[in-house]
């Protein structure tokens, strides 16, 4: 008898484990996965796979683990566990299977012993001792609408401007056949953000669209970690930082632990002045990363902050063989913001070489390298060019816009370097920290208009601060 007492005990146990697991990993200890694609796929599309990874994500996620993206190159880093997902088709269906690396450096494969694609995906995550309990509103209910899914999920979030634009008629067919699944909503959302990032006339429907599409991913599954990252990321763009933040902290309060909330946060705060909430939230996400910043994208709220050792650490190390033109021209800004224009003029001849994509930045470090050359006029009239070819973007980015008022301001025009301040102000970015200290407006800080543009900043800053104090930025992450 006692011995059927103690199988039951074990067998609940076991039952119990992925449960508990989950309720561990949302208050306790930081448990990090890492999904990569596997290499034994059959009749499994490249999108699709990598829609079924981001889909897997989205369940580890709302099992309370932190995901993170796998690193450009070699192992992934120590007590991370790794899920290397593969797949084939059987016949009209899919069969998910997978090598789990535990933290502790033990391998094991597994074959989910189900057809049906929720029931694999929840055997993989309790594989790996997660349960999450948004399967239904992640997954589809009709099985043979999972790779439909999966391949415009990854195309909205992950493909080219067109493949993301020709995605969104796909999407909205899958949500009005799975109207419960928030990806299907998110893909909606998503293409339509990435639409109206393309030049432009102004398009108020199509941003009422776009934050439509975002509300119903949001209310399908609450704090919907990947949509309510990508929500943040689409308020802060088009200025309304406070909706951004109000959507992220209502997220972070539930899943505390998924990291890309804290990237948004920290880009909602930096672009309002918020800094010390943007600290709170980057140091949350070194602690979920397990120490240092693997994020590899220039951080500007180290700029803001005066911690520019700190942001050059975030450019990287330097120009490789395929040169990315953003963070060489933060190289060249950041130089010349020290007063080394040698090292500056590098950096923006950098940022110059041809690229397909940052165009903008590869204009702006053209003008600088014009100065810096001697070529004052030139330097100007290719300004005032880019300042112009701004004018229909649907989304204007005034955190850029701020960028050209400091290079108006450079090159000695004080009329316009005002101008596009007081627009950077408009198109939502108000970081008043860096308004008074960045060197290359020093020359306004006289002008009325500068000091009464600083007083609607100041004002605004400070019913941001009250409502959005810097402490609840990095609330419930253990470390931070």
């Amino acid at each position: 008898m006692r011995r059927a007492f103690a199988t039951i005990l074990a067998t609940g146990a076991l039952l119990l484990l992925p449960f508990l697991s989950c309720h561990l990993n949302r208050r306790g200890a930081i448990q990090r996965v890492m999904v990569v694609e596997g290499p034994a796929w059959v009749d499994v599309l490249p999108a699709q796979r990598a829609g079924l990874r981001l889909l897997l994500e989205d369940l580890a996620e709302t099992a309370g683990a932190t995901v993170l993206a796998p690193p450009p190159g070699g192992p992934p880093p120590a007590g991370v566990l790794r899920i290397s997902l593969e797949g084939s088709r059987t016949g009209s269906g899919l069969q998910l299977q997978a090598r789990i690396r535990g933290a502790d450096g033990s391998e094991r494969d597994l074959v989910p012993a189900t057809a049906d694609p929720r029931g694999q995906f929840q055997q993989l995550l309790a594989a790996a001792g997660l349960r999450s309990q948004a399967a239904a509103e992640i997954l589809p209910n009709d099985p043979a609408h999972l790779l439909p899914l999966a391949e415009v999920y990854a195309a909205a979030l992950d493909g080219s401007d067109l493949d993301a634009r020709a995605a969104g008629i796909q999407a909205q067919a899958i949500a009005a056949q799975e109207p419960e699944c928030g990806p299907a909503a998110l893909a909606c959302a998503e293409s339509a953000y990435r639409r109206l990032l393309n030049p432009g006339p102004a398009d108020l429907e199509a941003q009422m669209v776009c934050s439509q599409a975002f509300d119903t991913a949001l209310n399908l599954l609450p704090g919907y970690p990947r949509a309510a990252e990508e929500a943040g990321r689409f308020y802060t763009d088009t200025g309304n930082q406070r909706r951004a933040l109000d959507i992220l902290f209502s997220a972070a309060d539930l899943w505390p632990k998924a990291r890309g909330l804290r990237t948004s946060m920290a880009y909602a705060a930096r672009t309002t002045g918020l800094l010390e909430g943007a600290g709170s939230a980057l140091r949350a996400r070194e602690a979920l990363d397990g120490g240092g910043d693997r994020e590899a994208f220039p951080e500007a709220a180290y700029l803001y902050t005066g911690e520019w050792d700190r942001f050059n650490a975030t450019l990287g190390s330097g120009p490789g063989e395929r040169p990315d033109p953003l963070p060489d021209f933060y190289r060249g800004y950041l130089r010349l913001l020290q007063g080394r224009r040698d090292e500056a003029l590098a950096g923006f001849r950098s940022a110059e070489r041809p690229q397909e994509s940052n165009a903008q930045f590869q204009a702006l470090a053209r003008a600088y390298q014009l100065a810096l050359e001697g070529h004052q006029a030139e330097a100007l009239l290719s300004l005032r060019l880019l300042t112009r070819s701004r004018q229909n973007l649907r989304v204007p980015d005034g955190e850029f816009t701020f960028k050209l008022a400091e290079a108006y301001g450079f090159l000695g025009a004080p009329e316009e370097a005002m101008d596009a301040a007081q627009l950077a102000f408009s198109q939502g970015f108000g970081c008043t920290p860096w308004f008074e200290r960045t060197p290359l407006l020093s020359a306004l800080h006289e002008l009325p208009r500068w000091r009464a543009l600083i007083s609607h900043l100041q004002e605004r800053q400070k019913l941001l601060e009250a409502r959005f104090p810097a402490r609840g930025f990095g609330a419930k992450v253990p470390g931070a």
